[in-house]
């Protein structure tokens, strides 16, 4: 298997951050917990010296607990994110096993058609994803996905996805659950991406190559954590392909008002927040 230097980048920052700054709970029989599933297939000829073949391989979250109405839910949610990473078009219905294997057997057919329709261009294709979940603080789950995709083209696309979740109803959280000044947080953001880049303050961040014709915005991926909000900006989201990720923390001190804390944590009647 191919592993170019831009997808290690990318899977060992992600790990680095995500095992040092949040560690799983062990299960104590009482609420939300993950347990890790697998499946891989293959189809051609799979060996190191031979470009005629494809695979899938995924390692994946599944929730269990007593919940289990938000069980269902948080894995419906992942179902469809794996389903989403492996189809070529848009699926439609409910999210099941079943349907991811359907899903891996559309990819694997794909590549099979066209080792028939044209052998000599065809080119080896590959889907690894790797998948935890973990809660992280106490009343968010988060699921968190890196995905290395090859299906022919210039180079493989890699990135990572990261879902949060309330623990209580399965309900997947964005940004605007959590944020009451999009604004303000927009320009704090700003300024950590700045940070992160080594650009000064007072650079405009289109000119600098970044954003492009966007402006700055949020990315579309974030994790909730126990510290504060971790911003987590794909290849292509803010730069460059060759700039690979860009990520960073936020903590709670910096961040204030600007997040609604209650939906984070649960909050005890004598603290103040």
């Amino acid at each position: 298997m191919r592993i170019f230097p831009s997808v290690l980048i990318l899977i060992l920052c992600y790990c680095t951050i995500s095992c040092h700054q949040n560690k799983s709970r062990p299960n104590d029989g009482q609420g939300l917990f993950f347990e890790l599933n697998s499946y891989q297939k293959q189809t051609g000829d799979c060996n190191e010296a031979s470009p005629a073949c494809a695979r899938v391989d995924i390692k994946y979250p599944v929730a269990k607990g007593p919940n289990q109405a938000a069980c269902q839910a948080i894995n419906d949610s992942i179902l469809n994110l794996l389903i989403q990473n492996l189809a070529f078009e848009g699926f439609e219905g409910r999210p099941t096993k079943a349907s991811l294997v359907l899903a891996v057997d559309a990819f694997l057919n794909e590549w099979n058609s066209n080792k028939v329709s044209d052998p000599a261009a065809t080119t080896g294709w590959e889907v690894t994803i790797n998948g935890e979940g973990a809660l992280r603080t106490s009343k968010v789950a988060a699921a968190s996905f890196t995905t290395y995709a090859y299906a022919g083209g210039a180079h493989p696309n890699s990135f990572v996805t990261i879902l949060n979740f309330d623990q209580n109803t399965g309900r997947q959280l964005e940004w605007g659950d959590i944020v009451t000044d999009t604004a303000a947080l927009l320009a704090l953001a700003e300024k950590h991406f700045k940070k992160t880049k080594g650009l000064p303050l007072a650079t405009d961040i289109m000119k600098a190559g970044y954003f492009w014709d966007e402006g700055f915005k949020l990315p579309q991926n974030f994790e909730i954590q126990n510290e504060g909000i971790y911003f987590w900006y794909n290849p292509y989201e803010a730069a460059a392909y060759s700039e690979g990720p860009t990520d960073f923390l936020i903590p709670y001190q910096e961040l204030g008002n600007l997040v609604r804390k209650e939906v984070i944590f649960v909050i005890k009647k004598n603290e103040g927040s």
